[in-house]
């Protein structure tokens, strides 16, 4: 809860002068997180099949680290493709398979709340557009508190902040 009160101090204290376009990717704690189990399941894949090469052709080898390699470049694309843009040429917040205009969000609401079967809180914004689609966006940018203040401001009175 400390962090959240915190987070929305900040939000408050700081000016933000945004750019055309404004590109927000992971912070640098997810991504070592993200590579710290990416790399070892790429080097445990190819080891396995290395195997099959010098063992013989045994399946269980292949299958492996078909299996590993598999994981790995799934973290590996998890960490490259995820990034979010606000595009003010366009006036539009593009994402993973979101491209939504800002004239078309009715409420913006920046709260805690509990994602997917995860057990921690997380900070995140619910956004609501017109055509009433939810949209939860957690910030787990690097710049998070830099795309909280520009979309506070972009938005105006529709940027609601929910206090537990």
């Amino acid at each position: 809860m400390l962090f959240f009160e915190d987070f929305i101090k900040k939000i408050e204290k700081t000016e933000v002068k945004p750019k055309e376009i404004e590109k927000f990717s992971l912070e640098a704690k997810k991504i070592t997180l993200l590579l710290g189990t990416g790399i070892p399941l790429v080097l445990i894949g190819l080891f396995e099949l290395y195997m099959v090469y010098a063992q013989g052709m045994k399946i269980t080898y292949l299958l492996m680290g078909i299996i590993f390699l598999f994981l790995a470049f799934k973290q590996m694309k998890l960490i490259f493709s995820y990034k979010l843009i606000l595009n003010f040429k366009s006036n539009r917040l593009i994402s993973q398979g979101l491209d939504i205009s800002l004239d078309e969000i009715e409420s913006c609401t920046l709260k805690e709340a509990v994602i997917g079967r995860g057990k921690r809180l997380q900070v995140v914004m619910e956004i609501m557009t017109s055509d009433k689609r939810k949209i939860i966006v957690p910030l787990i940018m690097g710049k998070k508190l830099q795309f909280a203040r520009i979309m506070k401001d972009v938005l105006g009175k529709k940027f609601i902040i929910l206090k537990k």
